[in-house]
């Protein structure tokens, strides 16, 4: 223990504290949304989901455009500080909509604010983490994150069935908490060095074009877009589907998340020990696999015990899949566009969760509740024979000595 906490710098830990804080407060709110809107608004499924389509759409904008851009020009800090602040806003808003255009222009907002959370920390730990071990230290970020999304849906659900307001008024405090204590105890990571040599001008074409002609990473980037269409339906939507065509409470299902969270927790380092050394693109084309056959799964028991199986099933591709991705950006990311790589890696993300919900919300309306699950699959299933191709093609390995940008262990 001792070990493992001299390994890394009073920064790191401290961007731990931070994370941990606001993740418990969010996590009361995200596995139920879908249900609050539906209810707030009388409209069909199809309709609601496209406001989470809104604000995928949104965090794509930011991540493409001026997220990265920003990171390499203003810093970091920057970005975490405006994030957290916007969460905070985001929050608030909600315990007020009830309006659709309300819930739309909160989407388009926090679309934007949300994403640069991500590429701000993702951006600082690159900066301040030696090569060979932020696969770990990328882990130890999942590991804080799930240990707040573990308390959050218990908690959620618990207070949901009481009272929303609630639930929105303690997340913004969850926010308002981390922003005061990121202001004051972190410091920016991004030397001037750097700094001057990743800006000509905030051109966002010309800022981003360093990232586009990576074509290796850009479809890699593109194929774990695909792996988040399917899992965006279990975190939007599996909570709607149990409750309307089988009545299962919000208290019931908000286990299946913690199975997610505890996993995340307890299995994240031991599953990064077993995969270091191993071929990135092929842990990626198992990792899609994974899901495919989880989330497929679903349709085939009305159970809450079976969709924890589903979640555990699936939370071991995710263990495999976000650090490895996060690695992959680093390595192949120059020190002055780190930024800009986190920037379209977080892309991948709201990418899924724009085409997800939606595509699956018309699924459940026009064909039926269960298919949505199968077709939802089948992303994921096509992301993993692709990242398969790819190996095979490539030959990638974290392991190879051909370097590309600075510090890199990665080539294709």
């Amino acid at each position: 223990m001792k070990n493992s906490i001299t390994k890394y710098p009073r920064q790191f830990w401290l961007t731990m504290v931070g994370s941990l804080i606001f993740t418990m407060g969010a996590s009361l709110v995200w596995p139920f949304l879908s249900i609050y809107i539906q209810d707030k608004l009388a409209i069909p499924l199809r309709y609601s989901t496209l406001l989470i389509s809104l604000r995928a759409i949104s965090g794509i904008f930011a991540s493409f455009f001026f997220a990265g851009t920003f990171a390499d020009r203003f810093g970091r800090r920057f970005l975490i500080l405006a994030s957290l602040c916007g969460g905070f806003i985001y929050y608030l808003g909600l315990k007020q909509a009830d309006q659709l255009w309300h819930f739309a222009v909160l989407m388009i907002f926090w679309g934007m604010l949300d994403i640069f959370y991500p590429v701000g920390i993702n951006a600082m730990i690159a900066d301040i983490i030696p090569q060979e071990n932020r696969l770990e230290a990328y882990s130890i970020l999942r590991i804080v994150y799930n240990t707040g999304y573990g308390v959050g849906p218990i908690l959620g659900g618990i207070m949901a069935a009481r009272s929303y307001d609630r639930i929105f008024i303690v997340a913004a405090i969850g926010y308002a908490v981390s922003f005061i204590f990121m202001f004051f105890f972190t410091t920016e990571t991004l030397t001037e060095e750097n700094r001057m040599s990743s800006g000509k001008g905030l051109n966002p074409i010309s800022g981003i074009s360093v990232v586009v002609k990576d074509k290796l990473y850009m479809t890699s980037v593109f194929l774990n877009g695909m792996i988040y269409i399917t899992s965006a339906g279990v975190f939007n939507l599996l909570s709607l589907y149990a409750g309307q065509n089988f009545g299962i409470p919000e208290n019931q299902i908000s286990y299946v998340f913690t199975v997610n969270a505890l996993m995340c927790v307890t299995l994240q380092l031991p599953v990064i020990r077993m995969i270091r050394g191993q071929k990135p693109l092929l842990l990626m084309s198992l990792s899609g696999l994974l899901y495919s056959v989880s989330v497929c799964s679903i349709a085939l028991v009305d159970k809450v015990w079976w969709y924890c199986i589903c979640m555990a099933v699936m939370t071991m591709g995710e263990l495999i899949m976000s650090p490895t991705m996060s690695d992959i950006a680093a390595k192949l990311a120059p020190a002055d566009a780190r930024g800009r790589y986190m920037s379209v890696l977080s892309l991948a993300r709201p990418f899924g969760q724009g085409i997800g919900p939606a595509f699956l919300g018309f699924v459940n309306d026009m064909i039926s509740p269960r298919m949505m699950w199968v077709c939802g699959s089948m992303f994921a299933a096509v992301a993993s024979a692709a990242f398969w191709y790819m190996s095979r093609r490539k030959g990638t390995s974290g392991q190879d000595s051909v370097a590309r940008g600075q510090g890199s262990g990665f080539s294709g």
